[in-house]
């Protein structure tokens, strides 16, 4: 779960800026889901111990068939911004969230804390991410 974690984290230190979000199908609950920041892009998908993430170098890499989800809520509050965090559901403290055993929820905070943060939950649910915006 660190190795996956860590991937949203190098993301939050870096500030990279959501510019497109992309799904297998619409709806707040989704099988494979795309993060496209300015520095990179990461995959997320439910597995049998929680949530899979992935780092893609190159759009090429991104399975096929994905549809846009920028318009959609709660994205289209989000583009834009840059993620500042990342850790897993339960741990409030933000980066660097150690000793937990699988991946189940993970939030995301966009926008630093003094400038009206939005933190979006991601949590496995059977075959599918549920995403929701927290507040």
């Amino acid at each position: 779960m660190q190795a996956e974690l860590e991937i949203f984290e190098r993301a939050a230190a870096a500030r990279g800026r959501l510019l497109r979000v992309e799904a297998d199908r619409s709806g707040s609950a989704v099988s494979y889901l795309v993060l496209t920041f300015d520095i990179g892009r990461i995959g997320i998908t439910p597995s049998d111990d929680g949530l899979a993430i992935q780092h893609f170098a190159d759009a090429a890499e991104l399975p096929a068939g994905l549809g846009s989800l920028d318009e959609e809520d709660p994205w289209w509050r989000l583009l834009g911004n840059p993620i500042t965090a990342a850790w897993p559901g339960g741990v409030e403290e933000g980066l660097g969230a150690q000793g937990l055993g699988s991946l189940m929820v993970l939030k995301l905070r966009f926008r630093e804390d003094s400038e009206n943060p939005r933190i979006v939950r991601l949590e496995a649910v059977g075959k599918a991410v549920r995403v929701s915006l927290e507040g």
